[in-house]
């Protein structure tokens, strides 16, 4: 059955209207058509199914590669070299990276990402956070998830705290990248982005020499050797973007869902109804709506002929909600178990931080709901959606705290 298309073309929209019932969208469009070609040319797999397998196999459906793209734009833009730098970084992004190099790559990262003491430095941050908003009648979630995940992250690669806003900025620019209507203004405030994060990047391994700092990025850095700088540079680049905003995007919209069903009674106390009700979290929100992949060669999946680097566009949001493998899928049920959700992804490139997001709210989330037991939405000012798509999510969203 053919999607209408104002229902498929309206996937891609950020108007408020969509982002507010975005549920309901995908759900008509998945039930209809659940694996189709959009007005881009982009394969577009929105059940369970089609995205699972398309992501567990990585050697027909590679991850997603930015640098022919950035040429063609580059053309159009009088050949800025700035575009062509810019394509050429984010082969160092490990979620652009395939194959070999990519498993290699991240197998080191995976190591040393780990070494540093992030249960410390979480529970550090957590006490930071709830703190800072004692005493306060209402906050923003948005902004309190925000200095959240910079604390986590700055601590982790010892980063100053007066580099917040810089870092918020670079984070929430950069994903624009992902975004199907982007234009070349857009790209190229990202690349100036990339190259303002770079320059900082080269000046923060010059400060943790000065101050002999034992610093996880000087041991990278060391380990590979000063050749692969940039590669180690692009990796932060990646990792900086991912824990800040994938961070924000996940915090502020459990919250949001636990204030919506503060009906649903959870244990926070309890290990195991922790663990089960932040899994329930991850499927019902899902951090990240879309994830690109690109064709290896022509092909054909499921009766659709796929031509060499084609677009490939998984729906991990809808696959989360596909009522073939999810009961009621549009009820958060806390004790939801088992729970095969794909919100950090499957196969090779499942999501790197999986770990540590999962320990940030089983850690963030009791402490923060016994603080403030009666926190809810701000009846005067209204949450406020961003205009992202891929990371869709609220730009604010005011609360009372008491």
């Amino acid at each position: 059955m053919q999607t209408p298309l104002m229902s498929a073309t309206s996937i891609w929209s950020a108007k408020k209207e969509v982002n507010q019932n975005y549920t309901e969208l995908i759900a008509d469009v998945r039930k209809s058509d659940p694996l189709h070609i959009n007005m881009f040319g982009d394969l577009v797999a929105m059940d369970y199914a089609n995205v699972k397998k398309i992501l567990a196999d990585s050697d027909n459906f590679k991850n997603f590669d930015f640098t022919e793209r950035f040429k063609v734009v580059s053309a159009l833009s009088d050949n800025d070299p700035g575009l062509l730098e810019f394509g050429e970084s984010l082969r160092y992004w490990l979620l652009f990276m395939n194959g070999e190099k990519h498993a290699e790559h991240r197998r080191f990262v995976n190591q040393k990402f780990y070494q540093a003491n992030y249960e410390q430095i979480t529970l550090d941050a957590i006490t930071e956070v709830i703190a800072a908003l004692d005493g306060q009648e209402e906050a923003d979630l948005v902004e309190m998830a925000r200095q959240f995940s910079f604390l986590i992250i700055s601590k982790i690669i010892d980063l100053d705290k007066a580099d917040f806003d810089f870092i918020q900025k670079f984070s929430y620019v950069i994903t624009f990248i992902f975004e199907k209507t982007l234009s070349v203004t857009e790209l190229l405030e990202c690349a100036s982005m990339s190259r303002t994060f770079h320059s900082y990047l080269s000046e923060t391994f010059s400060r943790h020499e000065r101050e002999a700092t034992n610093s996880l990025l000087l041991e990278m850095r060391e380990v590979m050797g000063s050749a692969r700088a940039p590669q180690l540079i692009g990796t932060w680049e990646f990792l900086v973007n991912a824990a800040t905003e994938t961070t924000t995007l996940l915090l502020t919209k459990s919250i949001a869902a636990l204030i919506e069903n503060r009906d649903k009674v959870i244990n926070w106390n309890a290990h195991n109804e922790c663990a089960i009700a932040v899994e329930e979290l991850i499927r019902y929100v899902s951090p990240v709506n879309w994830i690109p992949r690109q064709v290896a060669a022509e092909m054909e999946f499921e009766g659709l002929q796929l031509r060499k680097g084609q677009t490939v566009l998984l729906g991990l949001a809808s696959a989360n909600r596909d009522p073939a493998v999810f009961q009621n899928p549009d009820t958060f049920t806390p004790t939801r178990k088992p729970n095969p959700h794909i919100g950090f992804g499957f196969g090779m490139h499942h999501c790197l931080g999986a770990r540590l997001s999962r320990f940030e709210l089983q850690k963030f989330l009791p402490r923060f709901m016994a603080a403030f037991p009666d926190i809810r939405l701000h009846p005067t000012k209204a949450p406020q959606w961003d205009s992202k798509i891929f990371f869709r999510g609220f730009k604010t969203l005011p609360v009372l705290l008491k």
